[in-house]
Order: structure tokens, then C-alpha cells, then sequence
């Protein structure tokens, strides 16, 4: 049995795994999801943590990003671009290959630390349901 309940922005805190829009994170003790905006293919949240505070946004049917990949997507891992300034921000994009990805970014350069936060991050795409999510956003009508 499966029990969905409301829960306000400032409830998606770890240790816990969180699925949201495509973005699939196994968040941390002391990290959060604060949720911003949703839409049919994908929304954005903020994600913070030890290793700073990071803007997501990730999409359920989308197309290859932008730019350099760094590290091509396998079987069970995101691929991952280069970062690149995008509109006066600091990004770096995630894709599954297919149809999963998921854009992070900040005012600053992203560190060391979130890019290996980033590379905790696995993503699916719309149609598929992933497993053990605690936390999740889902696309509502009403």
C-alpha cells in the first residue's frame, strides 16, 4: 500500500530519495529540495546541501543539451556537459541518452563539490516510474 500525502517545500529534506520532473537524487542528511515551478515536461526546484545550493531544472522529454559532453551517458549513469554561461548564469546539463535531462545552475561557477553532487544524480524520462521515492513531485491538473 502506497500512501501520498501534501507536503509543504520545506518537508523535502534527506535522507530520502527524491524524484522530481526527471532528476532522481538520493538526498543527503542536511540537504533539501525547496520546489519552485512545474509544468507538463518538467519543473524546477532548488537543491541545498554541504555542498552549497544549486537551481534545477529538469525535463521528462527533452532533447540532447547544449555543448561539450564530458561524459557520455551509459547504461547507468547521466551523461554529463561541460559548464557553460548561460544567460549571465553558470550551467552544466545532465542527459540520459534519451529523453531525461536536467540543467543545474548558479550565479557563480559551479565547484568541484557540485559537480560531484551533480554526478550523484540519475534522471528518467516521462513514462517511466522510478523506484523507492520517498519524495517526489508529480504533474497535477487542478
Amino acid at each position: 500500500m502506497t500512501l501520498c500525502a501534501s507536503a509543504d517545500a520545506s518537508e523535502l529534506r534527506g535522507p530520502a530519495r527524491f524524484c522530481g520532473y526527471s532528476p532522481i537524487i538520493d538526498l543527503l542528511p542536511g540537504e533539501k529540495i525547496t520546489t519552485l515551478e512545474g509544468g507538463i515536461h518538467g519543473g524546477s526546484f532548488r537543491w541545498e546541501g554541504a555542498f552549497g545550493s544549486l537551481n534545477v531544472r529538469g525535463i521528462g522529454w527533452a532533447g540532447r543539451p547544449d555543448g561539450e559532453i564530458v561524459e557520455p551517458p551509459t547504461d547507468t549513469k547521466a551523461g554529463r556537459f561541460a559548464q557553460r554561461k548561460v544567460n549571465g548564469r553558470y550551467e552544466v546539463a545532465i542527459w540520459n541518452g534519451s529523453h531525461g535531462a536536467a540543467y543545474f545552475n548558479s550565479a557563480r561557477p559551479l565547484t568541484a563539490r557540485q559537480i560531484e553532487a551533480i554526478k550523484r544524480v540519475s534522471l528518467f524520462e516521462e513514462g517511466q516510474t522510478p523506484s523507492d521515492c520517498s519524495l517526489r513531485t508529480v504533474f497535477s491538473w487542478d
